[in-house]
């Protein structure tokens, strides 16, 4: 694999001051990210979106103005100049000649690259990674939870697959405990699979059916949906589904209105979506909608 030495000279200025040490004793794994949505086997030479035997070369970006963008602070660039024997301000992006930006890149193929960050160069070449923020993800767990299409590689820290796994594990026990509440409410079951889906299910469906959907939602996602199934509006929402279902609450798009008299589950200067209207609901001046509407989903069942 191909990389960017970096050339050391002399510098021309001795300086006294003390410098700080960005480096530290951390060694990082910079993984490709294959493309989910091609689907090609693994064996094949383009698998994952990326021909065998290519790579990628990543340079510190340029900006609007035309310049570098500024990847180290004054501190990393002072030390990195002293520890690799280069001119004062020699990494210094504002540079008109010379400068040392022109020709630095860093190359990842499939097989990704590992980074002593101990070590000035590879510190140098991380922090072109980092620059190229639309390419490289900063950790597993960024790119999990905030995901790029652009994305073709991610930094893995040391452990922090193993914490990943067990944070996740946490919410997934946290969520089949949540579950554990309303197991036997196959209302409030098939909302969460509704909200959690954008579609909407048949009200006959049974419970094993929606059982089965929440476990599939839980191991997908138990983060999001823990966060649905401890929102504190959940009874609210389940309520406003079932009044449209009994002809209490109408609904037109993705908006509700009480049946009576079309007025909008909102305050004024607001959108009565399901979000709205169950906030709406649930202040003490619209206590007495919202007892009425939950007497009517109350008898419905027991009919």
């Amino acid at each position: 694999m191909e990389e960017q030495t970096v050339k050391t000279r002399k510098g021309k200025a001795e300086v006294t001051d003390v410098k700080v040490n960005p480096l530290r004793n951390e060694r990082i794994y910079v993984r490709f990210v294959p493309n989910k949505f091609l689907d090609l086997p693994k064996n094949h030479p383009a698998w994952g979106g990326m021909m065998d035997g290519s790579s990628d070369k990543l340079s510190v970006p340029v900006l609007r103005s035309g310049k570098y963008k500024n990847i180290l602070t004054n501190d990393e660039k002072d030390f990195l100049e002293e520890a690799l024997g280069l001119d004062y301000n020699a990494l210094s992006v504002y540079r008109t000649e010379n400068n040392f930006w022109d020709n630095y890149h860093v190359y990842i193929n499939k097989e990704g690259i590992t980074l002593d960050l101990s070590n000035p160069e590879d510190f140098i070449r991380y922090k072109v990674l980092l620059a190229n923020s639309d390419v490289v993800a900063p950790s597993v767990e960024e790119r999990m939870n905030r995901p790029k299409l652009s994305y073709r590689y991610e930094i893995v820290r040391e452990n922090e697959e193993s914490d990943i796994a067990s944070v996740k594990m946490d919410a997934k026990m946290a969520c089949y405990k949540e579950f554990g509440k309303i197991d036997e409410d196959l209302d409030t079951m098939r909302v969460l699979c509704e909200l959690a889906d954008s579609r909407p299910y048949d009200i006959n469906s049974s419970r094993e059916f929606f059982r089965a959907r929440i476990d599939a939602l839980i191991q997908a996602n138990p983060k999001m949906f823990l966060r649905q199934i401890t929102d504190p509006m959940l009874h609210t929402k389940v309520l406003l589904r079932r009044g449209v279902e009994l002809g209490k609450i109408s609904k037109r798009g993705d908006y509700y209105y009480l049946k009576s008299d079309g007025s909008p589950l909102c305050d004024a200067g607001e959108d009565p979506t399901l979000s709205v209207a169950a906030k709406y609901l649930n202040l003490p001046s619209h206590q007495d909608i919202k007892f009425l509407l939950e007497s009517e989903v109350g008898n419905s069942k027991k009919k």
